[in-house]
């Protein structure tokens, strides 16, 4: 995370707003200081905002809208949205209206945007911007995330030497994708001025001005675009490769989806066409229909085991395409689940081979970490780090030791705090990402664990376990940590009653096929996913074993963020969960 954007006189912003009032929701604080510092700065309005009918509703007081209504409605925005820029200090000048479909952007990908993807490489060449703001593609949004699969077509079609910078904004939903953050602060008077400029926009203060004066706050955050991997943990389709011929994808459906006939899309750029795919996830076999031509033209094999769908999409439909997009559309809602996700259609990824890599997750433990992380340095070959929005020094001490040991360290950071479960799983996909590795050994931050306790760990799963628990007595436990351990282990030998008796020990080591199927049925959340990880291991009957280690507690475990009442009942209700709806299926693979 850098809290530097380095922008100067020399420097040339164009922002890309997919409706009027993105400008400043998203980019008002940047805006204000890259012209402060000297640097030119466009805004480039993708939509007018026009398909906006509630507001209008409200503020005009009619229920029927018609064409003309909403023309003159998108009119009243762009002059909103000229006020707007007037006060963040940008020139009308520098304003441009594309006019482009509102609430119509993915209906563009649908039917061949060519002539849109060319406008869009034509007005960035044409601005010859040194740094573009766009929307983020894992924002919720379905006008925003669509876009965002456009400007980055719109980049690939320029020469590589003319491609500007690229940072996104997300103005709807949790980020998804871990990518570099950058952080920019505003002073009072900055966020005053952003306060001011999202006034101007009046007709969406009726219904949303809570909501939007919300984005007048102390930071904003821009994001590197995403690593194009194989394994993406947060996303509903979590995992896409390609075999022979076919393109493998694996989708998380939301609960009881069934109903709504969830949608995969596919959209990418072949032979300098646009090629958009659709396939509903329903049965054993689904027509995969082509939007742009209005025909199908093959068959996706579906294999369905409970919420997991396993699709298989012949790669000769994708043409020479080398990039797709894909997306689950779960057919109903305004906003999608996680938008859209870049994956490149080629069998073979280089990875760096190591034999043991740690994951250590941090939050809040500058006290701690240090010392874990340098320690674990020396039993290990490389180490993930995962920051989860920690508030204190804890990005500092991991950023130092990162320098200290380059190649050897990387990290994760979350920009607000996003649960245990969340930054291991993310973690563990980095691992699967970017290493062939034989065992994956995870340790907490807070001292509870000794980096020398894991070449025992890593002893046992090297011997043939594919999960080692590092057991502690829970007799010499605090009170807490006891009731919580007590309560846990309790539950799970209502179903297993040959569970280890530490369910709640942080220190484990994982084989490489284990940790590929916990990224496949785990999604991560908070302490309930390592209980998670031990379910799925006892039902697949995996083999597992414990190696005992030295119980400690540093300052009766004041720093751990272990809740007894709250997180037992998230345990208890992650138990009922599995036992419901996945114990069966899981168990007899």
């Amino acid at each position: 995370m850098t809290n530097n954007m380095n922008i100067n006189a020399e420097d040339r912003l164009l922002v890309l707003a997919v409706h009027p009032d993105d400008e400043t929701l998203g980019c008002g604080g940047l805006i204000q200081q890259a012209l402060d510092a000297g640097a030119t700065v466009h805004v480039a309005f993708i939509t007018n905002g026009d398909n906006n009918p509630w507001p209008q509703r409200y503020v005009e007081t009619q229920w029927k809208i018609s064409p003309q209504d909403r023309k003159r409605w998108g009119q009243r925005r762009q002059v909103e949205a000229l006020e707007a820029l007037a006060v963040l200090g940008v020139k009308k000048t520098n304003a441009l209206f594309l006019g482009l479909p509102d609430q119509g952007m993915t209906g563009l990908l649908d039917t061949g945007a060519d002539e849109v993807i060319q406008m869009l490489a034509n007005t960035i060449n044409s601005l010859n911007p040194t740094l573009v703001l766009g929307p983020a593609l894992d924002d919720t949004h379905r006008d925003h995330n669509a876009t965002a699969v456009l400007v980055d077509m719109a980049l690939a079609r320029l020469p590589r030497e003319a491609r500007p910078r690229l940072l996104t904004y997300l103005t709807h939903g949790e980020k998804v994708f871990m990518t570099g953050i950058h952080v920019v602060s505003l002073s009072k008077t900055q966020q005053e001025t952003k306060r001011r400029a999202i006034l101007c926009h009046q007709t969406q203060m009726a219904l949303s001005r809570k909501r939007f004066l919300a984005y007048a706050r102390r930071q904003e955050m821009y994001f590197e675009s995403p690593a194009v991997e194989r394994y993406q943990p947060q996303h509903p389709i979590s995992e896409i490769y390609v075999g022979r011929h076919i393109l493998n994808i694996r989708i998380r459906l939301p609960r009881f989806s069934s109903r709504s006939k969830p949608v995969l899309r596919l959209t990418g750029e072949s032979s300098g066409a646009l090629l958009a795919l659709q396939v509903t996830l329903q049965g054993e076999s689904s027509p995969i229909y082509d939007t742009v031509r209005s025909m199908i033209v093959g068959q996706a094999k579906l294999r369905i085991d409970n919420d997991i769908v396993e699709a298989e999409v012949p790669t000769s439909l994708l043409g020479n395409a080398e990039n797709i997009y894909a997306k689950l559309d779960r057919g109903w809602g305004f906003f999608d689940m996680a938008g859209w996700r870049h994956a490149k259609i080629q069998s073979f990824v280089p990875r760096e081979a190591v034999n043991t890599i740690a994951v250590i997750p941090c939050y809040d433990v500058e006290e701690y970490c240090g010392q874990v992380i340098a320690l674990t340095a020396n039993y290990v070959d490389h180490i993930i780090v995962v920051d989860d929005g920690s508030h204190d020094g804890t990005p500092n001490v991991i950023s130092r030791l990162k320098t200290l040991a380059p190649g050897k360290i990387s990290v994760i950071t979350f920009p607000t705090n996003r649960g245990k479960g969340v930054g291991l799983m993310a973690a563990f996909c980095e691992a699967l990402n970017k290493f062939s590795f034989n065992v994956l050994i995870t340790l907490d931050a807070d001292g509870q664990h000794p980096p020398a306790e894991i070449p025992k760990v890593t002893q046992a799963a090297i011997a043939g376990a594919e999960m080692v628990i590092g057991g502690r007595s829970v007799r010499d436990m605090p009170g807490r940590s006891r009731v919580g351990n007590t309560l846990a282990t309790g539950a799970i030998r209502w179903l297993y009653p040959d569970a280890p008796s530490d369910t709640q020990s942080g220190l484990r080591a994982f084989s490489y096929a284990f940790v590929e199927e916990i990224v496949r049925h785990v999604s991560g959340s908070r302490y309930e996913t390592e209980f998670q990880i031990l379910l799925l291991a006892l039902s697949q009957r995996r083999r597992l074993t414990t190696v005992t280690i030295p119980t400690i507690y540093i300052d009766n475990n004041r720093s751990s963020k272990f809740r007894p009442v709250t997180d037992s009942l998230r345990i208890f209700r992650a138990l009922v969960k599995w036992r419901l709806f996945e114990t069966f299926d899981v168990a007899a693979k």
